[in-house]
């Protein structure tokens, strides 16, 4: 290539790219955590073998012996067999009064639930009967409660639009007679003029 004024621009070499450098830098990091992450799950899953052979290691001269006598001293005081008869008949007598309990209460659960049941069903009885009855007529008073025959109901008839009276107004109220002289409304006593 030449410039304007007849020289000519040396570019050089064409550029060499720079090989990259392989980075196993965030996958080798994913991978040592993975295999921490198994191991210290498998160290947890076995937990308890692992301390036993720790344990084992630590202190190699105890023996099986060693650790039995050491449970032995440890054991509960022995119960005779009079005291277990006598817990044993408390515990059986405490169970049978709450088995007795429960079951009243299971019997006074299945009365309230029968009479919800009679009470559910006269409700609906009388709400059918409410449906079925004529728009407009009065409803009839029971007449099993009394043992009387009961009159037919008496409909009033309707009152005609023009027989209305228009309601009146509302009458005004005399003011009533102011006392006349002073008056204390503080509690304070008044001087009054003598009368003359």
């Amino acid at each position: 290539m030449t410039d304007t004024f007849g020289s000519e621009i040396n570019v050089g070499p064409p550029p060499t790219t720079l090989r990259k450098r392989r980075s196993f830098g965030v996958v080798g990091v994913l991978a040592l955590l993975f295999l921490l992450c198994t191991a210290g799950g498998l160290l947890w899953l076995n937990l308890d073998g692992v301390t036993d052979m720790l344990h084992g290691v630590a202190s190699p001269a105890s023996s099986n012996g060693s650790n039995s006598d050491v449970l032995a001293s440890a054991s509960e005081p022995a119960v005779s067999a009079a005291d277990f008869a006598a817990f044993q008949q408390r515990t059986g007598g405490s169970i049978q009064a709450a088995t007795d309990l429960l079951n009243a209460q299971q019997a006074e659960l299945k009365r309230l639930s029968d009479q919800i049941q009679g009470l559910t069903a006269q409700v609906s009885g009388l709400i059918s009967k409410i449906d079925q009855m004529p728009q407009g007529r009065a409803p009839l008073a029971p007449t099993a409660a009394v043992g009387a025959p009961v009159a037919p109901p008496v409909v009033a008839a309707p009152v005609a639009a023009a027989q209305r009276t228009a309601p009146a107004a509302p009458r005004k109220r005399a003011p009533a007679d102011r006392p006349a002289g002073a008056i204390s409304v503080g509690g304070a006593p008044l001087q009054t003029a003598p009368a003359r």
